[in-house]
């Protein structure tokens, strides 16, 4: 994954799915479990435009001696919207990959990586380098909505038929597409890859938990213009093609469903370093 960027300017970026009410709660779910009192070196890895380190520093407020906030991110422009956004003397940014996070930030107490170990090609490698990073006992958290397991039982058939509806839509326009019936939630890592991936790095998992967030029409409709997404709901389709399939896909499949919001789960997980 060196060198992708966390958090990114283009049309198709996660941005627009990180404004909806429920992403504030799943990362304040990890951050009261993690930033505990006496944590001095907090590290936001994959810390984009600062929206997770805002949170961070609203926690910590108050707190004698107050704590070093490190974000890091590999995209020079997230950085700098961060740096723009966040004016605390107690938070800093820098430009830097998962897979050197030991020779960037100093040893921590706690880190938390939010939203983004999906994006990581080697998540055993990426994990033993935050073990590095981390001192004895310190905590990891990390959550992710894009895993084996993100469907709720009994909606899988909801996800099924959207990317049906959006190959037909593109069939429709002359586009084919090679498809399974699967989205790419199917093929990435379940809560006990994490949880053993952890164990390997020398992290004891203390929480791994299912949060079931409802998503809204709206939220629906931003995580299918996710770069993401697209490429593994319709493999090899141009983005700006994908984009308009899995929209007009959604818009069908509700209709024809009769629904208005369809739960999704995030993995949430706490990690102790031994």
């Amino acid at each position: 994954m060196s060198g992708t960027t966390f958090a990114d300017d283009e049309k198709f970026s996660f941005t627009p799915f990180t404004r909806h009410p429920f992403f504030t709660q799943v990362n304040r779910w990890i951050i009261d479990k993690v930033i505990c009192p006496g944590r001095q070196v907090i590290v936001d890895l994959g810390c984009g435009p600062g929206a997770v380190t805002k949170l961070i520093l609203e926690h910590v407020s108050g707190a004698e001696p107050p704590p070093r906030v490190i974000g890091v991110d590999p995209s020079p422009s997230a950085i700098a919207k961060a740096r723009a956004a966040i004016s605390s003397r107690v938070a800093e940014f820098m430009e830097g990959s998962a897979e050197l996070l030991s020779r960037l930030v100093p040893p921590a107490d706690a880190v938390v990586f939010l939203n983004a170990i999906h994006l990581i090609q080697d998540k055993h490698q990426v994990l033993g380098e935050i073990r590095k990073t981390l001192k004895p006992r310190g905590l990891l958290g990390f959550n992710s909505t894009f895993f084996a397991g993100a469907y709720v039982e009994g909606t899988s058939g909801f996800w099924r038929r959207w990317i049906v509806r959006a190959v037909q839509v593109l069939r429709e326009k002359g586009i084919a597409v090679k498809h399974d019936g699967h989205a790419a939630a199917m093929k990435w890592f379940s809560a006990d890859d994490y949880a053993a991936a952890c164990e390997a790095a020398g992290l004891r998992p203390t929480t791994v938990e299912l949060v079931k967030v409802e998503m809204t029409p709206q939220a629906l409709a931003d995580i299918g213009q996710f770069s993401l997404f697209i490429e593994g709901a319709l493999p090899g389709v141009p983005l700006e093609e994908g984009s308009e399939a899995l929209i007009k896909g959604l818009d069908r499949t509700m209709d024809e469903l009769k629904v208005s919001s369809v739960p999704r789960n995030w993995l949430e997980v706490v990690a102790e370093a031994v």
